[in-house]
Order: structure tokens, then C-alpha cells, then sequence
């Protein structure tokens, strides 16, 4: 795979990029690649360091950089209503807002009726031909078209 366009840092042998970590030789077609999803893998450092053509300074350098410039994400996702707090929250904050949002009470009421079934739609057409119409064309003043 060619090096993403969003390059951040080259070294010899490695380069960190909006993609991850790319080496920078690109016969190997980007069989060495690492994703930005698979940074912090627990083993990732040991993996690659049984390659004997492996530039252990170069990969630590891009690897440190890689790592600070993607910082780990958890693995967990919030819930939605989570997540739609936080961002909320982050804005409040931002403007200096210190009273909390008020909260949403629920009360333990019986559920609303559903709604009432809609009549089946029928769709028939009276007198239809499958022929096909013929095609409009474009006349221009001097004959062509």
C-alpha cells in the first residue's frame, strides 16, 4: 500500500502517517503496515523485532510517535445516551457553564398505546400497457440530432 498522504514523521525505515505506522520501502507492498487500530497491542514491539531486517531504533522512534500522536482509546464504547452527555458536557464546560443539565425524570406510568395499525396499501393500475414509450430527441435548427 502506498504511504498516506497525511505523513507526520520519516525516519530510515518506518514513517508515521494517518494510517499508522508505514514502512517507507514500498516493494514490501504494505505487508509490515500497522494500522492505527493495532498500536498498542501487547505484542506488537516483540513481533516485529524477530525480523532480522527490522531497524529496532528506527521502528522504537516511529512506534513512541505513533503512539503519542494516537493515544489509546478504550476499548468499550459508551452506551449512547453516555456518549451524547459527554459531548454535551464538553461544550457546557468549555463555556463556563457550572450548573448541570437538569435531569429527566421518568415516571413509572403506564406504557403509551401503540398506535393504530395502517390500512394495507393496495396499488393497482387500470389499463396498462408493458409497452415501452419511444424516446424523446432533441431537434436542433440545423437538422443534426
Amino acid at each position: 500500500m502506498a504511504l498516506d498522504r497525511n505523513i507526520y514523521w520519516v525516519g530510515r525505515q518506518w514513517a508515521v502517517t494517518g494510517a499508522g505506522i508505514q514502512a517507507v520501502d514500498q516493494r514490501l507492498q504494505g505487508a509490515f503496515d500497522i494500522e492505527v487500530s493495532k498500536l498498542w497491542d501487547d505484542d506488537i514491539e516483540s513481533r516485529m523485532r524477530a525480523y532480522v531486517w527490522l531497524n529496532g531504533e528506527d521502528f522504537a522512534k516511529a512506534l513512541e510517535l505513533a503512539r503519542a500522536r494516537f493515544p489509546r482509546r478504550s476499548k468499550a464504547p459508551l452506551p449512547l445516551v453516555e456518549s451524547v452527555l459527554e459531548l454535551i458536557k464538553e461544550p457546557m464546560q468549555a463555556a463556563g457553564a457550572s450548573t448541570p443539565a437538569p435531569e429527566i425524570a421518568s415516571s413509572p406510568a403506564a406504557p403509551p398505546e401503540p398506535p393504530p395499525a395502517a390500512p394495507s396499501l393496495v396499488l393497482r393500475i387500470a389499463r396498462a400497457s408493458a409497452k415501452f414509450l419511444p424516446q424523446w430527441r432533441i431537434r436542433t435548427p440545423d437538422g443534426r440530432g
